[in-house]
């Protein structure tokens, strides 16, 4: 697995993503799932930024790759106050015309990956995304 840390600045959710569609592109994963994965890792990453409160000290934001022509699996880790992306409730759909409505990011990712998977142990969340291939 590929490991970076990301910095606690929405500056940084760029650079991370981009990182990630390299590994992607590294592994040959199909550019449809890797649109999918950069959509999710983006929305996780934001949302960690944005909306995580460390339990203590700093947030320690990292994203581990692992990934291979036939899907991939995404870990975002971080030392903010638990989070459950997975049972948290679903958020409202948007109204029509209403294009800022927020809360969308869990969504997203429910739509998106194969697989949400969320633990927390010793102080550290883990929020693992599984994608396979979709041809």
């Amino acid at each position: 697995m590929h490991r970076r840390p990301v910095a606690d600045d929405l500056s940084d959710v760029g650079e991370a993503t981009a990182w990630v569609g390299r590994q992607m592109a590294e592994a040959d994963v199909a550019e449809d799932l890797r649109f999918n994965i950069e959509v999710c890792v983006e929305e996780a990453l934001a949302n960690l930024i944005e909306h995580g409160r460390p339990a203590q000290g700093d947030k320690d934001i990292a994203i581990a790759v692992a990934a291979d022509p036939q899907g991939a699996t995404i870990l975002v880790t971080d030392r903010c106050i638990p989070f459950d992306a997975v049972e948290a409730p679903s958020p409202e759909p948007p109204s029509a015309g209403d294009m800022h409505a927020g809360g969308q990011g869990l969504r997203l990712m429910r739509a998106f990956a194969n697989e949400l998977t969320y633990r927390t142990s010793a102080g550290r969340n883990e929020l693992t995304m599984r994608f396979r291939s979709l041809t």
